[in-house]
């Protein structure tokens, strides 16, 4: 883990390229580095399914603006909600990040593709903890769970006293 909450994935050859992502109560976010200069519209193509996500770009130096290279196109590890969910690119870095909306709001995510890695046991248990604190800060608002630390096994996020009540 690079610091709390973040992942890299490295870049498979003959596969996927690389990334990282992070996650919180409602969201996971995947960032992919790609070239710089690139036009939204013009050289970046993005398809988000419930189930899977496809991602393509040209290359800003290619004479033929239509080759668009697969960054990847894989099944997610769970459910999001496509018409929730985004995507923004920042051509001056060449960062295409995209927010993806849990179908499962609270739900932990061991990794954000099926077959790429996933993170350990332990982190698949800090992610878990550090989840249902953020749950518990969006439900009680007015409380400081910034020093609270959960024992012993850890319940999921998403199912807990009957899920997230953010009334």
């Amino acid at each position: 883990m690079e610091e709390e909450g973040r992942y890299r994935v490295e870049g498979v050859e003959g596969g996927h390229g690389g990334y990282e992502w992070s996650q919180n109560v409602e969201e996971v976010n995947v960032v992919v580095r790609c070239s710089t200069g690139l036009n939204a519209k013009r050289n970046v193509k993005c398809v988000i399914r419930p189930n899977r996500v496809k991602l393509e770009a040209t290359s800003c130096s290619r004479v033929d603006k239509e080759e668009f290279e697969t960054l990847f196109d894989h099944e997610l590890v769970g459910q999001v909600k496509p018409d929730e969910s985004f995507w923004t690119l920042d051509s001056k870095s060449g960062l295409i990040s995209l927010t993806l909306q849990k179908f499962k709001e609270g739900e932990s995510w061991s990794g954000v593709f099926q077959g790429h890695e996933a993170i350990s046991v332990q982190d698949r248990e800090s992610e878990q903890k550090r989840l249902l604190l953020e749950r518990f800060q969006l439900e009680h608002p007015g409380f400081d769970f910034s020093g609270a630390e959960v024992n012993g096994v850890v319940p999921d996020a998403s199912t807990f006293m009957g899920g997230i009540n953010k009334s």
